[in-house]
């Protein structure tokens, strides 16, 4: 009977035991999951943020003042850029876009002829503007996640513009638009980078454009939609 009762208090001990076993095995295995998935975003976070080079390109819409008295017209884009990063933060920027829109004029007057003289009206018509701009300037990236960035950037240069190549020879500040030629142009603009593999994003740009056609300043919005490619390492 004592032997009986011996195997009996040993087999409800080892009944005791099993679960708490069972649990600290199953904790341990849920501690090694959580490591090595934060390594694993750790690894993913780091090949892509330490790529060397960053090229993106795509188009979108700009809100344009073509004139001192005009409308704003809605403008297409298209945009490409080129950065250098230094580091996973910082790098520098190359960017030329081209925006094509057609401005609303009012009452353009051709050049008069005749005895007496006859002044043909074209009454309200909408012609082709377009500008390029040409800029540069430092790019931050200021949240770096697995599948998210986000980076701002401040760029300055140049812009063209051809404000006459639609107006039927009138030239463009006689309707009312800036004359042709080159001028200051600047922007600031937000990305949002969607990552779809480490070297492989989908871009989401608010933009602002500031040009200066005609001395006076123009302070122009829109948005741009991007692909972005990352290749190289930095050192």
């Amino acid at each position: 009977m004592k032997f009986v009762r011996c195997i009996t208090a040993a087999a409800a001990l080892a009944a005791a035991l099993v679960p708490s076993a069972s649990a600290q095995s199953s904790s341990h295995r849920r501690h090694e999951t959580t490591v090595n998935r934060q390594y694993r975003l750790a690894r993913t976070i780091k090949e892509t943020y330490t790529h060397q080079w960053e090229v993106a390109g795509g188009g979108g819409f700009l809100r344009f003042e073509p004139g001192s008295y005009l409308r704003r017209d809605n403008q297409i884009d298209w945009a490409t850029s080129g950065t250098y990063y230094f580091n996973p933060a910082y790098g520098l920027v190359a960017d030329v876009r081209g925006h094509y829109g057609d401005a609303a004029v009012n009452n353009a007057i051709t050049s008069c002829s005749g005895t007496p003289p006859v002044c043909p009206n074209l009454g309200k018509f909408r012609p082709l503007i377009t500008e390029y701009t040409f800029m540069a300037g430092p790019q931050w990236r200021f949240y770096r996640a697995e599948k998210i960035a986000l980076s701002a950037h401040v760029l300055g240069g140049m812009a063209m513009g051809n404000f006459d190549g639609g107006t039927h020879g009138i030239p463009a500040p006689a309707v009312g638009l800036w004359p042709t030629g080159t001028a200051v142009a600047g922007s600031v603009g937000v990305n949002m980078d969607i990552n779809l593999y480490p070297n492989l994003a989908f871009r989401v740009e608010p933009t602002y454009v500031y040009t200066r056609f005609g001395s006076s300043n123009q302070n122009n919005k829109g948005l741009n939609l991007e692909l972005v490619y990352r290749f190289g390492r930095q050192r």
